[in-house]
């Protein structure tokens, strides 16, 4: 026999710490179970603010690029607007100066028409005096020069047509000769020495157009006649130069040259030194240049004026 007290003081607190620690452990599922279930709410709410945010993002997004389409078509309407309406000032600027070549292009004309009228005329004899063959001869200089009177007016229809072209590779001296049968009789009437390139250089090909490259150079050329019309030694010279990997054309002249005041903004729309001048010509030739890929510019000299094509090589 032995005393209760001491085993059920024992018994007790064991009841107790067990107690304890059941009700912490309890305690600790409880805060587990309510942190978690608090944190899926957090995580909820958090998942739908994102979702939410990346809703309003995607129709800000998808407006901004709706708004940066319209922007875009409208530049892209705008920019074929203005490429239309350069175009139009170009071909405006052409078929105004058909005007001032149309005497050259007559005089160009005139002398294969003479020549043809006189080799008829020695064909017929030809054959009155039953020389076959010397008749072919003059019938066949007959067939040339009418092929020389087509490429002639063929040259002055390419000038005066409407629309931009294409552009691709251009034989510089392909152009030069078309740019010489349409003022070259100005240049002769007015006793201009006009000296064109010729040679392996002038044989080069560049990126251009052929209508519009020939447009630059007569106007450029028009423009130097007019400076140095009334020189007694007067000269204009057209002269071709490699520049690394670019073509180089120079337009000079020995006239009295471009006053400064001009020559700040010579490209600039109407601005002109002449009393009956647009000042239109040098701002379309620049523009040609540009979408050519190239440049025009005035280059500093110590008598008359030179300006300066740069064209890429083909």
């Amino acid at each position: 026999m032995e005393p209760l007290d001491a085993a059920l003081r024992t018994a007790a607190a064991r009841t107790r710490w067990a107690t304890a620690i059941a009700a912490l452990l309890t305690i600790a599922v409880i805060v587990a179970a309510w942190w978690l279930q608090a944190r899926r709410k957090r995580n909820a709410g958090a998942r739908a603010e994102l979702e939410a945010e990346v809703a309003r993002r995607t129709a800000e997004l998808r407006a901004t690029a709706d708004r940066l389409q319209i922007e875009v078509e409208q530049r892209e309407a705008s920019d074929q607007r203005f490429r239309q309406a350069r175009e139009e000032l170009a071909h405006a600027n052409r078929v105004g100066s058909i005007g001032t070549i149309t005497a050259s292009v007559a005089h160009e004309i005139n002398q294969p028409v003479a020549a043809i009228r006189t080799f008829a005329d020695n064909a017929a004899a030809f054959l009155a005096r039953d020389e076959p063959a010397r008749a072919a001869t003059n019938l066949q200089s007959i067939v040339d020069l009418t092929s020389r009177i087509g490429t002639i007016t063929a040259g002055l229809r390419r000038y005066a047509r409407r629309g931009a072209g294409s552009i691709g590779p251009v034989a510089l001296d392909e152009a030069v000769d078309g740019v010489r049968l349409l003022i070259g009789d100005r240049f002769r009437a007015k006793g201009v020495t006009l000296d064109l390139p010729t040679g392996p250089e002038a044989r080069l090909t560049v990126i251009a157009g052929r209508v519009r490259l020939e447009q630059v150079l007569v106007n450029l050329l028009q423009n130097a006649l007019d400076a140095v019309a009334d020189r007694r030694d007067a000269r204009v010279s057209v002269t071709v130069g490699r520049k690394g990997r670019d073509v180089v054309l120079t337009v000079a002249d020995n006239g009295p040259g471009i006053a400064r005041d001009i020559a700040d903004h010579l490209f600039t729309p109407f601005a002109t030194s002449k009393k009956d001048g647009l000042g239109l010509g040098l701002g379309i030739a620049r523009d040609i240049m540009t979408e050519f890929g190239g440049t025009l510019d005035l280059v500093p000299a110590p008598e008359g004026a030179i300006f300066r094509m740069i064209l890429v090589k083909a």
